[in-house]
């Protein structure tokens, strides 16, 4: 056989691979969103172009807030990265922001970057998360031990997860897909602490 038929063969099963992979991940992903759409009374969007699917999310609303479960990327190339979140948006916006991430290299990174880390008082707590916000002392008072508890329970469950509340949504966000079954696992887990952040996010806007 002609070695130029075998590389278009090699390019074609690769092709013919790549495509049931993504037609496989796509089943996948809309099978574990369906579960948690029926499991919380929230709506499965889908999109779809040629009948494939190329993005899906997760719409409706949680004690009275909207709630979202979305994917997206950033970045080009090899830097691109694909991430997982799951939002509530705050009854009123009032300028208030704050960010929960992980202590390590990339709180270090951000140091550097000239981000201004608050602490709480708990050397545990502290240890465990890099804390940011423009209203330090409201924050520092809102997080209180049941609130600091459920965010601890979530940085041991989660290698990469943060908090972050942005213009009028308090998200918590992992790197992944929705095709993994215990990331939509965590996400979900996650819906009760973005319930006290959002509580806090409302006190705190009102001041």
């Amino acid at each position: 056989m002609a070695p130029v038929l075998l590389f278009v063969l090699a390019v074609l099963a690769m092709f013919i691979l790549a495509f049931g992979l993504m037609v496989w991940n796509g089943k996948r992903t809309v099978a574990l969103l369906a579960v948690v759409a029926q499991r919380l009374g929230l709506n499965l969007v889908e999109q779809r172009s040629w009948g494939q699917l190329t993005g899906a999310e997760l719409h409706g609303s949680i004690g009275g807030r909207a709630v979202r479960f979305r994917q997206y990327t950033t970045g080009r190339g090899k830097a691109r990265n694909s991430w997982v979140a799951v939002g509530l948006r705050t009854r009123q916006d009032g300028g208030f922001t704050f960010g929960f991430s992980r202590q390590g290299i990339v709180s270090r990174l951000a140091e550097l970057s000239g981000a201004k880390e608050i602490t709480v008082g708990d050397r545990v707590f502290d240890d465990a998360w890099f804390v940011e916000t423009n209203q330090p002392e409201s924050l520092t008072a809102a997080l209180v031990p049941e609130i600091r508890a459920r965010l601890m329970a979530v940085h041991d469950t989660s290698r990469w997860g943060s908090f972050r509340l942005a213009d009028g949504e308090v998200a918590y966000v992992e790197s992944g897909g929705f095709s993994n079954q215990e990331q939509m696992a965590r996400l979900e887990s996650a819906l009760p602490v973005l319930q006290d952040l959002a509580d806090v996010a409302e006190v705190v806007g009102r001041k």
